[in-house]
């Protein structure tokens, strides 16, 4: 048999390598992507994806802990372990269903990756967004050469011809990013590319976590984040990256610090102290990104360890306009950062919320892309539920699981303590708990979409440390939740969830429908600002200096509203 390389798409030679005896390696092919990866079964499957460059979803870095990494296997299918024998029939066992963090392949196999857990196809979105007011440039043309320089130093070579800037907002889950004609401020593409170190964790702890024990993970997670940055730099100049002058780029801090590469320890400890907290201006190639002679990396500065410099992008936004009287900014994620303006001060907290508003630690929990559940309604024994793009339901995110348990709240399958009722014709007991079927295996071709207790469990404690959050500082200025004049809900969860059902639950209080803002992705309209403008980058320095912090964790306070705030 000719040689082959351990890594890449699959040859037609490989199709029959079930049947052929391998000395010390075997095939593992993943469809339906059709790459494979030779194993000599000394890692967990989930390990040979990430070799391979195949992308397998592990909401909880791999750690066993939600089933978000499940897939089919056929061929050598290794014996199930104690955790799939829990949680899978013995029907699902039988049809070769496994964690991919769990088990050892043990010779050759084929391993069906099901749609929710495939990667994100990148979308070049047309720019729709609104020229950037470009009043103090980062950089200037040379009216007599042409060339750009930033202070006295050219970058380029770029001469007679646009120069860009790209603003990235660097989330956990996603990167958004703008590119940005320098002298016009107009937005000339944006698009937006999963965040491939997901597969190292849908939440930034879990990331830590593995960087500091490990100095090749913390190198691995740096490069990734690199790459998907040179990647869109690449896809929206259209292969020009060398006319990228400048990058700015917002993200939690601990996004920042492994896209710098910096010290993580005090940052992944308690009580979560980053290593810095001041903006950052570097090379661009000093982190590895290929982009024009000279352009320059800028990162956003940091209010504490888990109010990052996307919250201070999304504070800048809003401060270029504000709405009059007191307001609270809230951006839901996997960490939810709050700040209210009120009396003249703004004071900060960060809510340790989970991923469970992003679709992770659910069990068929996925982002927010095609044939993803992101609205109920329940009709008696019937369900309706509109998808993401009208597409075959393959999952449930954020918004869908927002938008279920209010429904489940409201037609009584779900009690005010979160616990489901037996006696719908969709709960059933499985694996020693209760759980709502979404879809049955015929709707699915895959594992039956069911809502299980702990999944219920997952959205009760992210709503009860977004809204703690909230009371506390509320209750820090000597104000009642009516007195709150404008509630503005930032981020895409935020601009999708439907108001009734938050409300609904108690994740947000109950005010007039005019008070409250869907504003979007405010860090990514920040961050464009801080792509082309000094003066920004000075207000983003104020800001991050100015705002008092709040630190949760320690406070008596808190731990009483998380509690009260637990039923629904």
């Amino acid at each position: 048999m000719p040689r082959v390389p351990v890594l890449g798409s699959m040859p037609a030679v490989l199709l029959k390598l079930g049947s052929v005896k391998m000395t010390d390696r075997f095939a593992i092919i993943f469809e339906p992507v059709a790459k494979y990866v030779l194993s000599t079964g000394d890692e967990v499957l989930l390990q040979s994806a990430r070799r391979g460059g195949v992308r397998i979803a592990a909401s909880c870095g791999g750690q066993g802990r939600c089933r978000s990494c499940v897939v089919r296997m056929e061929g050598a299918i290794p014996e199930a372990t104690q955790e799939d024998r829990q949680d899978f029939s013995t029907e699902d066992l039988a049809a070769g269903w496994r964690r991919a963090c769990r088990i050892r392949p043990v010779g050759a196999c084929t391993v069906h990756v099901p749609a929710r857990s495939a990667e994100p196809v990148f979308l070049d979105e047309a720019a729709t967004s609104a020229p950037v007011s470009v009043k103090d440039p980062i950089l200037r043309a040379d009216p007599e050469t042409g060339r750009w320089l930033r202070g006295g130093q050219c970058v380029g070579p770029i001469v007679g011809g646009q120069a860009f800037s790209l603003a990235v907002d660097l989330g956990t889950t996603n990167l958004a990013a703008s590119l940005i004609d320098l002298q016009s401020g107009a937005v000339i593409a944006a698009g937006t590319k999963e965040n491939a170190q997901v597969v190292y964790g849908a939440d930034v702890i879990s990331r830590l976590a593995q960087a500091v024990t490990s100095d090749q993970t913390a190198r691995e997670l740096q490069r990734v984040a690199v790459a998907a940055i040179g990647e869109l730099a690449d896809a929206l100049t259209r292969w020009r990256p060398e006319r990228v002058a400048e990058v700015a780029v917002a993200g939690n801090s601990a996004m920042q610090h492994l896209l710098l590469g910096l010290p993580l320890s005090s940052l992944a400890r308690a009580p979560y102290i980053p290593n810095n907290f001041r903006s950052v201006e570097v090379p661009a190639s000093e982190v590895g990104l290929k982009l024009a002679p000279g352009a320059y990396l800028y990162v956003s500065p940091n209010v504490a360890g888990f109010i990052g410099g996307d919250h201070v992008a999304a504070l800048l936004e809003i401060m270029a306009d504000p709405p009059s009287g007191s307001w609270a900014l809230i951006d839901i994620g996997t960490n939810t950062e709050i700040s209210l303006y009120a009396g003249g001060r703004l004071t900060s907290v960060s809510c340790a919320s989970g991923p469970a508003f992003e679709g992770g630690m659910l069990t068929c929990g996925m982002q927010a892309g095609p044939g993803a559940i992101e609205k109920v309604c329940i009709r008696g024994p019937a369900l309706e539920f509109d998808t993401v793009k009208g597409s075959d339901p393959v999952g449930i995110c954020g918004s869908g699981s927002l938008s279920l348990v209010a429904e489940l709240r409201r037609v009584g399958i779900l009690n005010q303590r979160g616990r489901l009722i037996a006696g719908h014709p969709r709960v059933r007991e499985r694996a020693n708990q209760l759980e709502f079927i979404l879809a049955d295996e015929t709707a699915t071709q895959w594992l039956p979409l069911v809502f299980t207790q702990n999944d219920v469990r997952a959205v009760q404690l992210a709503k009860a440390a977004i809204r703690a959050g909230l009371d506390v500082l509320l209750a820090e200025m000597k104000m009642r939740d009516d007195e709150l004049e404008h509630m503005i809900l930032a981020g895409a969860f935020g601009s999708h969830l439907h108001l009734p059902d938050a409300v609904a639950i108690g994740l947000l209080p109950s005010l007039p429908n005019e008070r409250f803002m869907q504003v979007g992705n405010a860090a990514a309209a920040g961050v464009r600002r801080l792509a082309v403008c000094r003066s920004a980058r000075t207000e983003a320095t104020r800001l991050a200096v100015e705002a008092r912090y709040l630190e949760l964790a320690s406070r008596k306070d808190f731990q009483k509203a998380f509690m009260r705030r637990m039923t629904l």
